[in-house]
């Protein structure tokens, strides 16, 4: 399937990217490595995520980066996963999603 970012998460992907890179200097690409790796996975098996514990967000589902803590929020639509929102998963807390 064909993958898609909401305005919001390319942002969230931007700002945590440039987060990482300067603050984690041993390993400055693991974030964006993760997040690639992430993506690939939902788009070929988009029903793996966890349903997310809101009945606000049906539809749509989680996948955590496990190295980095955090959660990629997406749903399918038709024949496109859109991620939604990156949101680190100690929060507590999801985002708010529109």
């Amino acid at each position: 399937m064909d993958v898609a970012f909401h305005p919001r998460a390319a942002e969230d992907a931007a700002a945590i990217d440039g987060w990482w890179r300067a603050n984690r200097r041993a390993a400055p690409d693991l974030f964006l490595r993760e997040l690639e790796e992430a993506v690939a996975l939902i788009a070929n098996s988009p029903t793996l995520g966890r349903a997310a514990n809101d009945d606000d967000l049906r539809g749509v589902r989680r996948v955590l980066m496990g190295r980095t803590r955090y959660h990629v929020y997406y749903r399918v639509t038709g024949e496109i996963v859109e991620v939604l929102a990156i949101w680190y998963g100690v929060r507590g807390e999801g985002p708010t999603l529109v």
